[in-house]
């Protein structure tokens, strides 16, 4: 089987590639220049929104696992044209290229910040969707494409809703990084780590590399076109747990500092896992605390 990973050079994608290399051939496509030696010979340069790069990366291809993305909630909200142009147009054409060379399995990768504010917890995947940014919208906007395809084209679909991810490879010169490559810069920098709100805000945390294990899954899987995954640890962490584990592992004593609360931001986070655990078999492997010292490392 011949696999094709958009977004190759991102910090998803290329743990995507790693998990595939070695079981089939693979390839790798993405607009920017891949960072990750052992991965430059998979790589292709090309942008999802150009029919012509897609095209040619498509030939052959058995399966797709859609990585790429505009990932930034506040970039979309500064250029939500921008945003839109790679989250929904790019994903249609990935979708309708793929379509037209054969592929016969499509992966979509989703996002958590589809659900919104959630009216339960845990959030299963029948949760009503809500995004409360246009990042959110633009992803709801792709599932909802990738979903039809289901019924429009001979490919199995699949859409897959990962949770708070993070890793090594998260970039923390970005403004726009997460909260652990946020406190984890600080911490490296002997500077507390700054806690927007009152710090009892909760989320799932998982691993890059679970989630990439969990996308291999989902394309090797049958019989699960058309539905929805969650992706997630199913562990709710504070953000005031976080800072204090962060500062434990650095072996520093310091204690974190307090920011006024992000506008929007949503109080509780955390992903049902039994459908993920009861159809796909998947668990999260590697805790929290295993992640974060690897990161340290």
């Amino acid at each position: 089987m011949k696999v094709l990973v958009t977004g190759s050079s991102g910090q998803l994608g290329s743990y995507v590639c790693e998990e595939l290399m070695g079981d089939g051939e693979v390839s790798g496509l993405d607009i920017r220049p891949q960072p990750y030696p052992s991965l430059k010979t998979i790589s292709i340069r090309g942008d999802i929104t150009e029919p012509v790069d897609v095209r040619s990366a498509l030939k052959g291809v058995n399966a797709v696992i859609h990585c790429a993305a505009q990932v930034s909630v506040e970039k979309s909200t500064q250029d939500p044209l921008s945003d839109a142009r790679t989250n929904v147009l790019g994903t249609i054409n990935m979708l309708h290229e793929s379509s037209l060379a054969g592929v016969s399995k499509f992966i979509f990768v989703s996002s958590a910040a589809i659900f919104g504010p959630p009216r339960y917890i845990p959030i299963d995947e029948n949760h009503p969707t809500s995004p409360m940014s246009n990042y959110g919208a633009s992803k709801l906007a792709g599932e909802k494409y990738t979903l039809a395809f289901a019924h429009i084209s001979h490919m199995d679909v699949v859409s897959v809703r990962p949770f708070n991810f993070y890793s090594q490879r998260a970039d923390p010169e970005s403004p726009y990084s997460g909260v652990i490559t946020k406190f984890l810069a600080r911490l490296v920098a002997g500077k507390p780590p700054i806690i927007e709100g009152d710090g009892r805000q909760t989320r799932d945390f998982i691993h890059a590399r679970d989630v990439a294990r969990m996308l291999v899954i989902a394309m090797n899987k049958k019989g699960t076109r058309g539905e929805v995954f969650n992706c997630g640890s199913g562990v709710s962490t504070s953000i005031r747990e976080l800072a204090d584990l962060m500062i434990k592992i650095s072996k520093q004593q310091l204690a974190p500092e307090f920011a006024a609360p992000r506008v929007g931001d949503i109080k509780e986070s955390l992903a049902s896992t039994t459908k993920t655990s009861g159809l796909l078999g998947f668990r999260s492997k590697i805790t929290l605390e295993e992640g974060l010292s690897e990161m340290f490392r």
